[in-house]
């Protein structure tokens, strides 16, 4: 399998070190059906730029497109129409048709593009994929891309499959990849990746340069800064690629660097990661272990997918679903994903029942009580999930801190308050209306404002508490919070129209 040596570039600096850079490679161009060559210089040739106003309906043409080519077997036209469109535009062209169409179309690229295509297509279609290739196919493709996302690729195999593809890649991707397979996948370390650049602090910025030209044009697309090592490769600085190409040839680095750059422990969790990248509006960000030398770095790109999986994931949790069931194509796995959901809340919602069997005297007594009963459930329901959604959003957010807890609960009580009171006010005015009660109006008024405060409360608090002992909120959201308020606004309504049952009778007669 034929692999230059660009990535794996060793430059002895004037002290002995190595000026080491890390890059993605530009190797065999082989296509991956028939081993018929391609020049590297057409493989994105006359790419084809979509109408942003209208991508939806140029994508589903384009698919319908591959579709008819399939039938046709007119396997060359869509090997050149696959690679005149972006990996990104390819990717959501194929999204809607079906994982083996998509592996049949993707099976026609060359190593390359199809790299830069695989970290966008989901895992089903990526299984498929890799069903119609062998090992050495499967490793020559990952080798061509970047080493985090060959290791988020390669941890989705099966563990004997993982060692047999990693077994046939050359050595130095076989390293790096394994090594970002040891870290957690939502740590800073599984987050990270090893293309970068350093060099020793003592060398001087036209032995950097030197080494930035031997490299080829796609291994500095995604290179920003320079980073400076001492001599046990703890990270000392950074330099920005203009300034170093404006420094003077024969100044050091550490001279020109910049000192104490930002960078994060390898252990830290991604999403302070995704925090930290947007408080100080980053591009990449150097990550060191507990030496604090050098081990990686972080994109942007990578936090934006960050972003994405932790909102997907709040969303999910926010309307009790599952994550696995975006993008899924089966009645039957996304039936099979909503029914824990749906079961857990039937199971919840079982305290309701119990809670009007425990009441059922004072419901015969007063048949009216229960026509109110769905108003007061909704209403706290829905107050708790204002208050949870805004809580977890603000954790997620940084914008409710841990030492600003006490000041977020209050101001969501005191809104609690006045919407209870003005809720209080209305509900009262309505029974009066409809009933005629007063005593009733008067009831459904307090437990209207109780219950609107109890929600608030739990919606707030619970999310606070959760987060507090390291849990991720939003697991506090959608059915649990509904269920909860549900059942304890039935016991706070009930309770309140017992303690006034002489007088609702007297009313009622």
């Amino acid at each position: 399998m034929h692999h230059d040596e660009g990535p794996g570039l060793r430059d002895q600096g004037r002290n002995g070190r190595d000026v080491a850079c890390r890059g993605p490679t530009q190797s065999g161009v082989d296509t991956v059906t028939d081993g018929e060559n391609l020049d590297p210089a057409q493989e994105r040739s006359e790419e084809r730029i979509l109408d942003p106003s209208n991508l939806d309906a140029e994508r589903h043409a384009l698919g319908l497109r591959f579709l008819q080519l399939l039938e046709e077997k007119e396997l060359e036209q869509i090997r050149d129409l696959a690679l005149e469109l972006s990996p990104g535009d390819l990717s959501e062209t194929l999204r809607p048709l079906n994982v083996e169409d998509t592996a049949r179309i993707l099976r026609l690229l060359p190593p390359d593009p199809l790299a830069e295509v695989l970290g966008e297509i989901d895992n089903r279609s990526l299984g498929a994929l890799f069903a119609l290739l062998d090992i050495d196919e499967i490793a020559e493709v990952l080798e061509e891309m970047p080493s985090d996302e060959a290791a988020d690729i390669l941890s989705e195999l099966d563990v004997a499959q993982q060692a047999e593809v990693l077994a046939a890649m050359e050595e130095e991707e076989r390293e790096e990849v394994s090594e970002l397979m040891r870290y957690g996948p939502e740590t800073a370390g599984g987050l990270m990746d090893k293309e970068f650049i350093a060099v020793g602090e003592d060398q001087t910025c036209g032995e950097a340069v030197a080494l930035l030209r031997r490299m080829e044009e796609d291994e500095l697309e995604d290179i920003h800064s320079v980073f400076a090592l001492d001599r046990a490769g703890r990270l000392t600085g950074r330099l920005p690629l203009f300034r170093l190409l404006l420094s003077d040839p024969q100044a050091h680095m550490q001279d020109v660097m910049e000192e104490d750059p930002l960078y994060v422990d390898v252990d830290l969790d991604q999403e302070v990661v995704a925090s930290f990248f947007m408080t100080h509006d980053l591009v990449s960000l150097p990550v060191v272990d507990h030496r604090m030398r050098l081990v990686g770095r972080i994109m942007a790109d990578d936090v934006m997918d960050v972003l994405e999986e932790e909102a997907t994931e709040d969303i999910s949790r926010l309307a009790g679903v599952s994550v696995e069931e975006f993008g899924e194509k089966s009645a039957f796995r996304v039936a099979r994903s909503r029914l824990p959901w749906l079961l857990g809340a039937l199971a919840g919602e079982l305290g309701s029942v119990l809670v009007l069997t425990r009441f059922e005297a004072s419901l015969q007594s007063v048949v009216a009580l229960s026509f109110y009963i769905p108003m007061i459930m909704a209403l706290g329901g829905n107050t708790g999930m204002q208050t949870s959604s805004v809580v977890v959003r603000g954790l997620a957010t940084g914008e409710v801190g841990f030492f600003h807890l006490g000041r977020h609960m209050l101001r969501e009580l005191g809104t609690a308050l006045l919407t209870g009171l003005a809720m209080a006010v209305a509900i009262y005015g309505l029974s009066v209306a409809i009933n005629g009660d007063p005593v009733l109006s008067v009831v459904l008024g307090l437990a209207m404002l109780l219950v609107i405060l109890l929600a608030a409360m739990v919606g707030t608090g619970i999310p606070l508490l959760l987060h507090r002992l390291g849990v991720d909120p939003a697991v506090a959201t959608g059915p649990f919070i509904t269920t909860f308020n549900d059942v304890f606004g039935l016991l706070v309504y009930l309770t309140l129209a017992t303690l006034f049952l002489d007088l609702l009778r007297g009313g009622a007669s």
